[in-house]
C-alpha cells in the first residue's frame, strides 16, 4: 500500500471588504520555480473553493512539471462574474494597490503566462489595461509567455482545445506563429479556390456536352443559339 502525503501552500490576499482579490497563490512544490497568470478578474476562488478557471490554471501548470505553483493574478480585481463596463468605469473594477501585486507575482516567478484570451480584442476597456500591464510589466517581457493550441495565439484558459493541456509560446514568437498561420489559411483559402474553379470548369464542359449532341435538322438554329451561350459560373 502506498501512502502519499503532500503538505500544499495556500494563500489569498483580499481588500478589506473582500470585495477585490489581488492575490492567489498555490505551492505544492517549494523547491520548483513559480508560474504567474495574469487572466481578466477574480471570480469566487479563495484558499477552499475553486471555480473552473482556476481548477484549469492549476491543473495545466502542474502538468507541465517544471514548475511548483503558481501565483494567479488579473487585470481587473473585483470580484465579479461579469464586467459591465457599460454601467460602471474601469476604477470600480480595479483598485491602484493591484499593479503592486501584478508586479510582485512577475518577480516572483519564471514565466508570466498572459492569459485574458480574447477579451482585450473585444473590449476597449480590457485591451487598455492590458496594454497598460504589459507597460507595467516591460522589465519582465523575457518571461512572458501565451497559451498556443496549435491553431490559434493566446487563448483562454477555459478555451475547449487547451483545458486538458497547455502549449506556451514566449511572447517575441507570436509574431512569427501568427504569420505562419496567416500563410497557411491564404494557402488552404487558394486550394479551396482552385478547386472551387475546376468543378465549374467540369461543370460548364459537362453542360456544353450536354448541348452540343449532334440536334435534329429542323431544330439546328435553336440549337446553336444555345451551345454559343457562355455556361454559368456558380
Amino acid at each position: 500500500m502506498l501512502t502519499e502525503r503532500d503538505n500544499i501552500k495556500f494563500e489569498s490576499i483580499f481588500n478589506e471588504e473582500r470585495t477585490h482579490r489581488f492575490w492567489w497563490k498555490r505551492v505544492w512544490n517549494k523547491d520548483k520555480p513559480l508560474a504567474s497568470v495574469i487572466m481578466i478578474n477574480p471570480c469566487m476562488a479563495d484558499n477552499i473553493l475553486m471555480d473552473t478557471t482556476t481548477y484549469l490554471v492549476v491543473n495545466n501548470v502542474a502538468n507541465l512539471e517544471d514548475y511548483g505553483g503558481v501565483i494567479i493574478v488579473n487585470l481587473f480585481s473585483k470580484l465579479t462574474s461579469k464586467l459591465n463596463f457599460k454601467w460602471n468605469g474601469v476604477e470600480d473594477y480595479n483598485l491602484p494597490e493591484n499593479d503592486n501585486y501584478i508586479m510582485k507575482a512577475a518577480e516572483e516567478s519564471d514565466i508570466v503566462v498572459l492569459a485574458w484570451g480574447k477579451g482585450a480584442a473585444n473590449n476597449h476597456s480590457i485591451e487598455e489595461r492590458a496594454v497598460d500591464v504589459i507597460n507595467l510589466l516591460d522589465a519582465y517581457k523575457s518571461k512572458m509567455r501565451v497559451i498556443y493550441d496549435g491553431e490559434k495565439v493566446g487563448v483562454h484558459p477555459l478555451t475547449p482545445s487547451v483545458r486538458n493541456g497547455w502549449q506556451l509560446l514566449k511572447l517575441s514568437e507570436v509574431p512569427a506563429v501568427e504569420e505562419k498561420a496567416k500563410e497557411a489559411k491564404a494557402e488552404e483559402a487558394g486550394t479551396e479556390e482552385v478547386s472551387e474553379a475546376e468543378s465549374n470548369n467540369e461543370s460548364a464542359n459537362e453542360h456544353i456536352e450536354v448541348v452540343t449532341e449532334e440536334p435534329p435538322e429542323e431544330a439546328n438554329e435553336e440549337s446553336t443559339e444555345e451551345i454559343t451561350e457562355e455556361p454559368a459560373n456558380d
